[in-house]
């Protein structure tokens, strides 16, 4: 006689996904979203020569997010334990940051916050997570939606490299996912 155990976590798991894995962990998630900084003038906020500049995330509230500016690397972009990237991209004429996901899979969604300019926005992504055909790891997780400021603009079905456009202007703070 075999006895079989089941996957412990939230949601049935019967198509292989599961709303959280109540074992799991934290976690770091790379992806291919730009987030383009802009001032009202649609001019970019973003100043490779500036890192007081330079959007940082970490998945936890920092007391200074300038510090993690510091391992900066003209040559690749990264900087922030290579959790973050700018870029110049030729056709919009702008610089970009693109940032880690991250996630507890004890959970179903998960917020960070974004410090930019002196300022604290906040991120939140919902996920799904799976255990079939994994590579490198026990579970994936899915991102089923990802919110900037309370704007969803993301979800793991959509195109590669998608530009989410972030205006700041007179202490407002709008996204949108046209360039305005």
């Amino acid at each position: 006689m075999a006895t079989m155990l089941g996957a412990c976590s939230d949601g049935d798991g019967e198509d292989g996904w599961y709303d959280r894995i109540p074992d799991g962990g934290s976690f770091v998630r790379a992806n291919t979203v730009r987030f383009y900084y802009l001032d009202s003038d649609g001019g970019s906020l973003i100043d490779p020569d500036d890192p007081a500049t330079f959007p940082v995330s970490l998945g936890r509230e920092l007391e200074n997010p300038l510090e993690n500016t510091g391992d900066f690397s003209g040559d690749t972009g990264f900087y922030n334990g290579n959790h973050n990237y700018i870029s110049y991209d030729q056709e919009e004429g702008l610089y970009y940051c693109m940032m880690s996901a991250y996630g507890d899979e004890r959970q179903g969604s998960f917020s960070w916050p974004v410090y930019v300019g002196g300022e604290t926005d906040i991120m939140e992504a919902v996920y799904r997570y799976t255990d079939k055909d994994v590579v490198g790891g026990r579970y994936w997780a899915k991102i089923i939606s990802w919110k900037y400021n309370g704007t969803n603009f993301y979800n793991d079905d959509d195109e590669h490299y998608k530009k989410v456009f972030i205006t700041k202007s007179d202490g407002k703070t709008t996204v949108t996912l046209k360039r305005p």
